[in-house]
């Protein structure tokens, strides 16, 4: 079972967020566990205060490091063991899919989320293993973005999906993006193409390796840079960009 906990000014976010779907399901299986370590919870002083002034000045606040201290000795004796400590933040690591089957391999995670002007360094440099950002961009906190890779970690859980294949042929499992997809209806099959209504395996299978690597190709070109592409794949792909771009 993967244990998963959230230190934050408001684990409830993420709380009611993996409630539904598949995280939502794959925790009411068994498949994996969670607690929220509200910071408020742990602040030493009447206010409940979790944060400070910045040092030297400047605007915002900056999150304390005793109240995080107390809230990561409760995540630690909840698990029962050292867990991996992730703190998201915008100025981490890019996600990647790679990340994200490297954290899912783990037994217990703490991911710890930041406010205001974000959390004192010296509690970073003492307790951060790894520090990650969903994107170049600012959230008013680290909990939806924990809430992001927290999801993105279940999906990948053994029995977490209906079907185990899904998350093999999707978007980045294989450094590609995904191809594209048509509802099977009772009407409307002319619409689909042709390739996909054939019912020859061989057929949908080239169709679908084509029109990803034309879909990566399109969008993300970046991504092709880093696949291992096979011989068959580097001559569709030369096979589209000599007639795409005439």
């Amino acid at each position: 079972m993967l244990s998963i906990s959230l230190i934050a000014a408001f684990p409830e976010l993420v709380e009611h967020a993996l409630d539904y779907g598949v995280t939502g399901r794959a925790r009411r299986q068994g498949l994996w566990r969670w607690q929220g370590f509200a910071l408020h919870d742990f602040a030493t002083d009447a206010r409940k205060s979790i944060d400070a002034r910045p040092a030297a000045g400047g605007p915002g606040m900056v999150l304390m490091p005793v109240p995080l201290d107390a809230a990561l000795a409760a995540a630690r004796q909840w698990h029962g063991e050292k867990s991996c400590v992730v703190f998201m933040s915008p100025d981490g690591a890019p996600l990647e899919q790679a990340r994200i089957r490297e954290f899912a391999q783990n037994t217990h995670i703490t991911f710890v989320a930041g406010r205001y002007e974000g959390i004192d360094q010296r509690w970073i440099d003492a307790n951060a293993d790894a520090i990650v950002s969903v994107g170049d961009y600012v959230l008013s906190g680290g909990e939806l973005a924990a809430a992001v890779v927290i999801d993105s970690c279940v999906r990948l859980l053994p029995g977490a999906l209906g079907d185990a294949e899904s998350a093999t042929f999707e978007s980045f499992a294989d450094g590609k993006l995904d191809w594209p997809q048509y509802a099977l209806t009772a009407s409307g099959a002319e619409q689909i193409p042709a390739e996909l209504a054939k019912g020859d395996h061989a057929t949908v299978n080239r169709w679908r390796i084509k029109q990803a690597l034309i879909r990566t190709w399109m969008r993300r070109p970046d991504l092709l840079a880093r696949a291992n592409l096979s011989l068959e794949e580097i001559a569709m792909l030369d096979e589209f960009t000599e007639i795409g771009l005439k």
